[in-house]
């Protein structure tokens, strides 16, 4: 057992892969995420895309720490340790039913093909079940995204069902595919030589 399971998470808890540091987010992120929502490749049917001010992206961030502090999420900025330079987000949200936790993840465009994703979510899920104790991690993908939906094959997680209402976006339904993998699986898998770790090989 952790002692620290269910006790909030400091705000200057960093994780980190081979080659990313991953801290809570800061103001200063502000226009290297804005840069990443803006960008003609990012997937315009996610909610982050509708974030194209600077304003927009410094309330987003507010509302990451906000929702740290009060024990109801981790969003984690992830990067390179080499010159700091952000490649994306990983973060943990808690789900109603005690244990449970919903992951999400992006890259910015220009990071894409490099695998930061597969390497940075594979950190936060061994962190959900080694730390927060976690009894299942969660995740959804649009049934677009098939970039997404194999860095999730690759975190070892298991696809679950359709959801033809994932979530909305101005008004209309976007159907995600979901995935979950166990604490029970997660151990299994830990188990078998090769398994406890994810290469830093291209997602895409």
């Amino acid at each position: 057992m952790n002692p620290d399971a269910d006790r909030p998470l400091a705000p200057d808890h960093e994780l980190e892969t081979v080659r990313c540091r991953l801290r809570s987010p800061r103001l200063d992120d502000v226009p290297r995420l804005q840069s990443a929502f803006s960008a003609p490749s990012f997937p315009k049917d996610v909610p982050l895309a509708e974030l194209t001010t600077a304003e927009q992206v410094a309330q987003w961030i507010q509302g990451c720490q906000d929702r740290w502090a009060r024990d109801q999420g981790y969003t984690w900025t992830v990067e390179e340790k080499a010159d700091s330079t952000i490649v994306g987000q990983v973060s943990l949200t808690r789900l109603p039913s005690g244990g449970e936790w919903a992951l999400a993840f992006w890259s910015h465009p220009d990071c894409w093909g490099q695998g930061y994703a597969p390497e940075a979510a594979h950190r936060v899920v061994r962190f959900a079940f080694e730390e927060l104790e976690a009894s299942r991690v969660w995740a959804a993908a649009g049934t677009w995204n098939h970039s997404s939906q194999r860095v999730l094959g690759k975190l070892g997680m298991e696809f679950i069902g359709d959801n033809p209402a994932g979530y909305t976006m101005r008004g209309r339904p976007i159907p995600t595919v979901e995935f979950e993998v166990t604490r029970e699986a997660w151990r299994q898998s830990t188990l078998l030589p090769g398994q406890a770790a994810v290469s830093p090989a291209p997602e895409i």
